[in-house]
């Protein structure tokens, strides 16, 4: 007996249908997506009490460059629980970092002329990359102390949080 030859054609969707509702479904998931993204709230603004990392330039010395409050000291007292925002406005990449000998830059001269943090369980640190212009950093200090930091990039830029 003989067998006839196989066809070579693919196979047809046994329903349009099935094939139109699918790409239908496709199309909804898309439109769907889009409008989240679309009409998604914007996530606020950080808040927090405010500190001004400036820089006019080079930034060789402490006198072009550094960490102030809304008083132009670079000491800031504040209440357990609140949260510290440093917002870079200078036009150099800069860094907040806790003056413990477990972060970057901790070893550099100059960088911690006070030594390290008493309270080496309170680590706060923007990052090595460094913050840009316009770039904010926050950190909620809720152990009461006095945590020196410093600048990564710019080790005679120093602040202090006094936590009370």
């Amino acid at each position: 007996m003989e067998q006839a030859p196989k066809s070579t054609e693919s196979p047809k969707p046994k329903s349009r249908t099935m094939v139109l509702a699918a790409i239908i479904v496709v199309i909804l998931v898309v439109v769907g997506v889009g409008i989240y993204i679309l009409y998604k709230p914007p996530t606020p603004p950080p808040t927090g009490t405010p500190v001004t990392i400036w820089d006019n330039g080079p930034c060789s010395d402490g006198t072009t460059c550094g960490f102030k409050n809304s008083t132009g000291g670079s000491t800031l007292t504040v209440s357990a629980g609140t949260t510290v925002l440093w917002t870079n406005t200078g036009g150099l990449a800069h860094t907040v970092t806790a003056c413990l000998s477990t972060n970057p830059g901790y070893s550099t001269p100059g960088a911690c002329p006070n030594g390290p943090n008493s309270n080496t369980s309170v680590n706060f640190d923007s990052g090595t990359s460094g913050m840009t212009h316009g770039v904010t950093f926050s950190f909620t200090f809720n152990t009461a102390g006095t945590y020196d930091y410093y600048c990564y990039f710019h080790p005679w830029m120093h602040g202090v949080i006094v936590v009370r």
